[in-house]
């Protein structure tokens, strides 16, 4: 049985607005209607949900977007609310996307695994699962993108991302990496190496602007040679 822990429910409108752009600017092909889009754990209040199911619907406007919460909540029109845990996920149908932020925080990194699986469990071929955390006001988020691929749920890539409104460094990223890499940020582990050397990167760019010193700190090394820059996608595609 997987376990379940009490979350703060409180939310806010617009937290995840950036999240909802780089789903539809990137991901158009998860909205076109054969699977569902599934919001784990919206709080107190659906408003997160139906900014979802607004930023979707611009593009599909038949697409059915699913609130899943550990308490009932009044209906809301346009949406579908559902109470239950993350088993239920797989009950709910052919799914495109699930979204599931700040819903781990309060787990063991030893049950993320088992919850990852059950987020997934109804994703199809190609879908995502989209899990991390976000500071209050959505300024910094950073999540794991898992994708169905021949039934398994591998994880893609790591998604950072900062409005600037904090400034800029690779370690303000740290704590908000999602569960299972927040205490691994030690040195000797690979997210912290990879910190680390952005960090160096970033410094090195001279810039004082945040933005034109997060542009620059992606830069590939002039001196980088092929297979370096292979093992560097790798790292990141690792996290």
């Amino acid at each position: 049985m997987l376990p379940q822990r009490p979350v703060r429910p409180r939310t806010r409108a617009g937290r995840f607005a950036a999240l909802d752009r780089w789903l539809t600017t990137h991901h158009p092909e998860l909205l076109d209607g054969r699977g569902l889009l599934v919001d784990v754990g919206y709080g107190e209040t659906p408003i997160t949900t139906a900014e979802l199911a607004s930023a979707a619907r611009a593009l599909t406007p038949t697409l059915q977007v699913i609130g899943l919460e550990q308490h009932v909540h009044p209906p809301v029109d346009g949406l579908d609310l559902v109470t239950g845990d993350f088993s239920t996920c797989a009950t709910l149908g052919p799914t495109a996307l699930v979204r599931a932020m700040n819903v781990l925080r309060g787990y063991r990194e030893e049950e993320v695994p088992a919850i990852h699986a059950a987020l997934g469990a109804a994703v199809i071929d190609g879908g995502l699962v989209l899990e991390g955390s976000t500071d209050t006001e959505g300024h910094v988020t950073v999540a794991w993108l898992l994708r169905k691929h021949h039934g398994a749920l591998e994880r893609e890539a790591l998604l950072f991302h900062t409005d600037f409104t904090r400034g800029f460094s690779p370690w303000l990223f740290r704590d908000w990496l999602p569960r299972d890499l927040r205490r691994r940020a030690q040195p000797g582990t690979e997210i912290h190496a990879l910190l680390s050397d952005w960090d160096a990167r970033a410094k090195a760019t001279g810039a004082t602007d945040p933005r034109e010193r997060f542009l620059q700190s992606l830069a590939p090394p002039l001196d980088a040679t092929p297979g370096e820059r292979e093992q560097g996608i790798a790292r990141w595609r690792r996290g």
